[in-house]
């Protein structure tokens, strides 16, 4: 029997997004079974061309800053009641370090031992975290970012809200963290400060963010902290921005008394200036006025430039953004109240050259500024007289500086150098003690070609540490170094030891960190590094030399895992180190931080170039039978290679690489990504059966050229099966087995021992039609793999069941029809059309439609001829992005276009999982579940009858259990901190591989 189809090629690929929610009754829609005999099977090609593819309070670690501008340091009157508190991403106090993370929330580790870390408790929480205030035991956490679903009642319906959110943690019993308040903001946070029993809170929205104003504002919010579980909001003002200048987040200088806020605002051209509003805060109770406001000459870049002393507001501003001719300004303002503001004085600073301002710090009666070109001066500026602020000095000196520290006559420096042969960074000395000649004394390179700082520039004295009673400066860094031979880098991050005295600096040793090095403090005489991923504690008695003592992982990079007897598998691999690690846990607790053993895969990557250009474990797929785990990568040493490794799991505290070898053909036998809607995606690259693995070796050719035949080009290389004995783990075997001639394959799929896959032959009379044909390799024996003859189907395969010997296809049929416009051709094609306008140059008018039909068809499957025995029709807008397969249950997920009146561009899309039964009743039932907002998703893994989704707004995962077709149910099953790049089903849960985020267990139990 021949089955023949035909479709059209071409389509454009547009994004999918939720609808809202339904469920279709399930329906036979059968046209019954064929007659037996003979029949003709073909079908359109949909191969075919013709168209186009579409801290103080809290114990903070971090150095002190001196001067009288400081905004951290205690009043002068002493009163401890309205002392200003900044926050940190760090905190330590009673022998325990609070550490907030982008990956894991807020971790609490005990660090009373000093090499012997353990952590006390995790919180973890969905947004990304900002800074915190740690007070009597309560942890007040900001996060940025905070998203979450809001249901109106009255309208049935959810939206999505973005905002920042402050989570007030009683951390008084760290294994058991509770929380006890919140409170939403609006916006993204810029800044806060807790003055007394109040903390204040600065944020930006832009339109931008889901939720926010459409105009750019900054709104400036008190909440009294004194009672935690009832944090509320005391008082809030908010200021639009004018909407004829660019906006962007606003900067805030704080005394007891006031804030200062002010930030960029630019109206296109070189000019501009800075509006400085004035808010007044000395109400104990949290109240806020609206003070003055005052206009800065020129643009405020970074709390740095605004400063109150003795009276007196100091600001140095320059017009502009970026290249400009304009000078920058010092002004002066004498402060009566809050409400009134008087100019005193104003000079221009004279500079050698047009240049950019790039950092300012006031001490006392002095100011240090320093503007960035290549050559860089510092600028000195005596403020004595306020009335006549005096340009004394300048110094000329290569790179910039971001950040200064006074130390009476001497200024500690952080800065950046890209022509500088021995490091980027640079940490450098300054004498002052005559402002009309300043000078350098030293100063030391580090970190490496393009190093750089995690914080911006308003929170980068956080991250340079300076420790007076040691005479030792740390400084967290991470970035780039560049291999000029080679022409690419290698990521390197942590902490540089700087020893400093009044006159000279020694650059010591570097402290290496995992991940982005944030934060550095010493501690019980350790050297502490924190990064993003680890705490890392270093013995620095020898400062050129410091030893890892002990380490902590806050985060575990999780790309991977797979179960096998009682043991789980996880596998990460660090996207800018590219370094890898296999860790082993067991399969009761899948989640735990500690693993029972791991095994660093560096040595994987041994003779290749994977210093350069990475190892490609990053890329890795993992597999497991029995006692023994299997990688396979492609080969950064050679291109033509797939690299494959052993794992030995005999010992799980131990695990160790019984075999590795190259095989020979190339990585991208491990990817399969379907033909982009011209043929439904289905299958897998690389399937295992037992100690086999099969591994699909076709060119995938998502798009190509016409050379007018209609027919595509041909397989550049020879398809085949790959097929991989590891029954002896000590000596894996390989053999190729060559897969039918034709013009594309889908993916594998395994039943039993047996491998199928499908593949498609055009006509060579007519392209635009074609044969498809499953094809069948038993590998029970390896060695020696049985390939059944290829049976010509209507259609490619979706899925096969080796008891009934049935299958289910997919058809297509192509249609061409005239249409008023583009919209109507989408909405009743979706994705799977192509318009051809009439005229080229009048995409919105009349033309011609082209689109595909999709049949779903069931089949007995004899060993050398199909028989139809059922068939259901799928509505043309329907579009078939993924398919899981399960026990008679077959998940495809799909995407429609349905047009929203006559607007151009107007549309709307859909998304939902249409799911088949019929291979063991021997007829077609079809049921629908369209996904609303809160449930969107993409199915990740399959578990029976059941289809698993991973969601991102917000994170988590849901369930479709799809045992009764007329009663399919959606349930959301657990949330998660980030979204999920890979589920793997281990007994009644789901592994779900996070990434940076770790391993995260959801019950599917009832």
């Amino acid at each position: 029997m021949t089955f023949l189809s035909r479709t059209y090629a071409g389509w454009l690929v547009l994004a999918t997004a939720a609808a809202s929610a339904g469920l279709t009754g399930c329906g036979n829609g059968s046209t019954g079974p064929s007659e037996t005999g003979s029949t003709d099977f073909i079908s359109d090609n949909p191969r075919a061309g013709g168209g186009r593819d579409t801290a103080e309070d809290g114990g903070s670690a971090s150095a002190g800053t001196g001067g009288d501008g400081d905004p951290t340091a205690p009043p002068a009157d002493g009163d401890a009641e309205r002392a200003i508190t900044e926050a940190d991403i760090i905190q330590v106090k009673d022998g325990k370090l609070y550490a907030l993370s982008q990956y894991s929330g807020l971790s609490i580790i005990d660090i009373s031992r000093r090499d012997r870390l353990s952590l006390l408790g995790r919180y973890r929480a969905s947004g990304i975290p900002f800074e915190m205030y740690l007070r009597d035991g309560i942890v007040y956490a900001m996060f940025s970012s905070w998203t979450q679903y809001i249901y109106d009642a009255a309208t049935g319906e959810y939206s999505y809200e973005q905002s920042s959110h402050i989570e007030a943690l009683d951390v008084s019993d760290p294994a058991d963290i509770q929380q006890i308040g919140s409170f939403d903001l609006p916006g993204a946070i810029s800044d806060s400060r807790i003055v007394g029993d109040v903390l204040y809170t600065v944020t930006f929205e832009d339109g931008g963010c889901w939720g926010c104003k459409q105009s750019r504002n900054t709104t400036i919010t008190s909440l009294a902290v004194g009672a935690p579980a009832e944090i509320a909001v005391v008082d809030q003002l908010s200021y639009d921005d004018d909407p004829n200048d660019y906006g962007w987040q606003r900067s805030v200088s704080v005394t007891q008394d006031r804030m200062y806020i002010a930030g960029i605002e630019w109206d296109g051209t070189d000019e501009g200036h800075s509006t400085i509003q004035v808010v007044d805060i000395s109400d104990p109770g949290g109240a806020l006025v609206e003070g003055a406001s005052v206009e800065a000459v020129g643009q405020i870049q970074s709390r740095w430039q605004m400063d109150e002393h003795e009276g007196v507001l100091r600001v140095v501003s320059q017009p502009g953004l970026w290249r400009t001719n304009a000078l920058p300004g010092v002004q002066t303002f004498a402060v009566a109240s809050s409400q009134e503001l008087t100019p005193l004085g104003f000079t221009e600073l004279t500079l050698p050259r047009p240049e950019t301002l790039r950092s300012v710090r006031f001490d006392g009666d002095r100011a240090y500024a320093i503007t960035a070109e290549q050559t860089d001066p510092l600028f000195t500026i005596d403020l004595s007289d306020p009335e006549h602020p005096a340009q004394l000095g300048e110094l000329e000196m290569p790179g910039w500086v971001y950040h200064m520290e006074p130390r009476g006559d001497r200024l500690l420096a952080l800065g950046f150098d890209n022509a500088a042969t021995d490091g980027s960074l640079h940490v450098s000395l300054f004498d002052v003690s005559d402002l009309t000649k300043p000078t350098m004394l030293e100063r030391v390179h580090f970190g490496g070609d393009w190093a750089s700082f995690a914080e911006g520039q308003d929170r980068i004295h956080k991250a340079f540490t300076i420790l007076d009673d040691l005479g030792t400066i740390l400084v967290p860094y991470s970035g780039w170094d560049i291999d000029e031979a080679e022409g690419c880098g290698s990521y390197e991050s942590g902490v540089q030891l700087v020893d400093f005295t009044a006159d000279t600096l020694t650059k010591r040793g570097s402290a290496p960190a995992r991940g982005q090095a944030r934060r550095a403090f010493v501690h019980d005489t350790r050297l502490f590094a924190v990064s993003d991923q680890e705490v890392g504690t270093f013995n620095i008695d020898d400062r050129d030399a410091p030893v890892e003592a002990a380490d902590l992982a806050l985060a575990t990079v999780v790309s991977n895992t797979v179960a096998t007897g009682d043991l789980v598998v996880r596998m990460g691999a660090d996207w800018w180190t590219q370094a890898a690690e296999l860790e082993v846990v067991y399969a009761a607790e899948p989640g735990r931080a500690e693993p029972i053993g791991k095994l660093d895969l560096s040595t994987l990557a041994s003779g290749s170039k994977s210093d350069c250009y990475g190892s490609g474990l990053i890329s890795a797929q993992l597999f497991a039978h029995g006692q023994y785990a299997y990688l396979l990568w492609p080969s950064y040493a050679d291109s033509t290679k797939t690299s494959l490794a052993v794992i030995d799991l005999t010992n799980p505290e131990a695990p160790r690489i019984a075999s590795q070898r190259d095989l020979p053909f190339t990585g991208n036998a491990l990817y399969y990504n379907g033909y982009y809607g011209r043929i439904v995606p289905t299958g897998a690259a690389v399937v295992q059966a037992g100690s086999t693995l099969v591994l699909r070796n076709v060119e995938d050719q998502y798009y190509y050229y016409e050379d007018g035949s209609g027919a595509p080009p041909p397989q550049p290389r020879d398809p085949s099966l790959e097929i991989i004995d590891l029954s002896n783990p000590s000596s894996p075997t390989h053999r190729s087995l060559p897969l039918p001639d034709g013009a594309g394959y889908t993916g594998l799929q395994l039943d039993g021992t047996t491998v199928l896959t499908s593949h498609w032959v055009p006509l060579q009379n007519d392209p635009s039609r074609t044969r498809f044909y499953v094809d069948r390799i038993d590998v029970a024996d390896p060695s020696s793999a049985v390939v059944r003859t290829p049976v010509n189907v209507p259609g490619s395969l979706l899925a096969f069941d080796g008891a009934s010997d049935r299958a289910l296809t997919v058809d297509y049929e192509t249609v061409e029809f005239e249409v008023a416009g583009y919209q109507e051709c989408y909405s009743a094609f979706s994705y799977y059309a192509e318009f051809v306008p009439a005229n080229q140059e009048n995409y919105d008018g009349p033309g011609v439609c082209r689109g595909t039909r999709h049949t779903l068809k069931l089949l007995d499957v004899g060993s050398a001829s199909a028989r139809l025995r059922d068939e259901h029709s799928l509505d043309d807008g329907t579009r078939l992005d993924q398919v899981f397969v399960g026990d008679d249950r077959v998940f495809m997920y799909t995407s429609g276009y349905y047009a929203v009146g006559d607007a151009v561009g107007g549309g709307a899309y859909t998304s939902g999982i249409l799911v088949a039964s019929g291979l063991e009743g021997g007829s077609i039932d079809v049921a629908t579940k369209e996904l609303s907002s809160p449930e969107a998703g993409w199915p990740r893994a399959v578990d029976g009858t059941r289809l698993l989704l991973a969601g991102y707004n917000p994170p988590g995962l849901s369930v479709l259990d799809a045992a009764d077709l007329d009663e399919m149910t959606l349930e959301m099953k657990g949330e998660l901190s980030s979204y999920v790049s890979q589920v793997t089903i281990s007994g009644d849960t789901a592994l779900c591989a996070l990434w940076y985020h770790g391993l995260e267990v959801v019950d599917l139990g009832d």
